[in-house]
């Protein structure tokens, strides 16, 4: 298992824990845990194309679309 199941499966158990917990405090220290494994995976590196087709899909490029066909 990797660090990032591993942390996942952390994250999972306290998310349960959570869901049983009685005191809303309790609850809240079970779901903070959870988020602190989450935020523990290491996230993927976004590439070029990538922050490129988000761009274009968020603002566009102002590039204008080809109309010929090949």
């Amino acid at each position: 298992m990797s660090k990032s199941d591993q942390y996942r499966a952390n994250a999972a158990e306290c998310q349960r824990m959570a869901e049983l917990s009685k005191k809303p405090a309790d609850k809240q220290t079970w779901l903070e845990m959870a988020a602190s494994w989450m935020r523990m995976i290491p996230q993927a590196k976004e590439s070029a194309a990538d922050r490129f087709n988000a761009a274009e899909q968020n603002q566009g490029t102002n590039q204008t679309k080809s109309t010929s066909e090949h």
